[in-house]
């Protein structure tokens, strides 16, 4: 598991005073975007190689809102490969472990010259697990 300590700042926020539901998907990428650069598979290795995370499916849970300044942690974890197929879990948590929202999404490794889904590599799976 993956955590991404993230703090809900003014930016995030929507007329109703918590975090907007698209608000949401952006520090979910956030954090995924950490996780793989970490792992050397950041955005220059996937322009070198031309292969790419594709998003094929998302379902999102909003359970609790997150307020102005709440310091948060966003968890990603893989549930592994199907052969071209990825699924993954992130969920937004607190110290407390209360659970504001949580994301289960089908993925998948992307040829951006084929434009085609693809077999993930070796380093496409050691960059999310």
């Amino acid at each position: 598991i993956f955590d991404y300590p993230i703090t809900i700042k003014e930016h995030h926020l929507d007329t109703f005073g918590h975090v907007n539901n698209a608000t949401y998907l952006q520090i979910y990428e956030e954090a995924r975007w950490e996780l793989i650069t970490q792992r050397g598979y950041g955005l220059s290795k996937i322009k070198s190689s031309g292969l790419g995370p594709i998003i094929l499916e998302i379902n999102i849970k909003f359970l609790k809102e997150i307020h102005l300044r709440k310091e948060v942690v966003i968890r990603t974890q893989s549930l592994g490969y199907t052969g071209k197929i990825s699924r993954l879990k992130q969920w937004i948590t607190d110290n407390d472990g209360t659970i504001y929202s949580e994301v289960e999404m089908v993925l998948g490794l992307f040829d951006t010259k084929e434009r085609k889904l693809i077999e993930p590599t070796e380093d496409w799976i050691n960059a999310f697990n």
